[in-house]
């Protein structure tokens, strides 16, 4: 192993140790978020790109690597900074994260996933084979693999890094649009059992019907271009 991915690990592995010995992931909690929503608002209010910077900062980190709460982290970014902002910040956050994932898995781990996920590997290469970048497109909005896994799986193979940003980035728009909508919702809610209104119902009820949806324009289009 060369020198390069020897201090990259290790800064990963520090990263991690810094994020769980601050114990930032125990605050991903939407209950303890809304009972702290007026010091937030405050703190934004008087650092706003500090404020902005660091959440991203954070938010790439946890898509990057996964971390249990990075959903939590999306909803919000809605109640925050609302939906134009909130939508920016989760879309880039998102596509940067798996960006990170990508070229980690195609610079340190490529020969250890080769080999423990052959199956999964020669199904996503037929698929890229098949119809480009379009099926890395599909995969995100037809979430059947995984992020963590769609995010290694895509690093070993031949797709360029263009190709997978922009696939990547449209693929998770429309998921970002409706959990950012349903977070900026959580502005008006004052106890932990308004969490379930209509409008928040609805917005996770037409995220979980995006994928179908996806998934039958997909079919039409491969019938039109077979």
């Amino acid at each position: 192993m060369s020198k390069l991915k020897i201090l990259t690990f290790f800064f990963i592995v520090l990263l991690f140790v810094v994020i769980f010995k601050t114990n930032l992931i125990s605050y991903l909690d939407i209950e303890f978020i809304l009972s702290k929503k007026d010091r937030i608002f405050l703190f934004y209010e008087r650092y706003p790109l500090q404020f902005i910077f660091s959440y991203f900062c954070f938010y790439v980190f946890c898509a990057a690597f996964s971390i249990p709460g990075a959903a939590i982290l999306t909803l919000v970014s809605g109640f925050i900074f609302g939906f134009a902002i909130g939508s920016l910040v989760v879309s880039l956050g998102s596509t940067i994260g798996a960006v990170f994932a990508f070229l980690i898995s195609r610079f340190l781990l490529k020969d250890f996933i080769q080999k423990k996920f052959i199956k999964q590997l020669n199904k996503v290469n037929a698929g890229l084979k098949q119809n480009g970048v379009f099926y890395l497109l599909s995969l995100r909005l037809i979430p059947l693999i995984p992020f963590v896994l769609l995010n290694v799986l895509m690093g070993v193979t031949s797709i360029s890094i263009k190709q997978y940003t922009i696939g990547s980035f449209l693929g998770m728009l429309p998921a970002a649009f409706v959990f950012v909508n349903a977070g900026s919702q959580l502005s008006y809610v004052t106890d932990v059992r308004q969490i379930f209104s209509l409008k928040i119902i609805l917005s996770f009820l037409l995220l979980a019907l995006l994928p179908w949806l996806f998934k039958w324009l997909f079919i039409i289009y491969k019938k039109l271009y077979k």
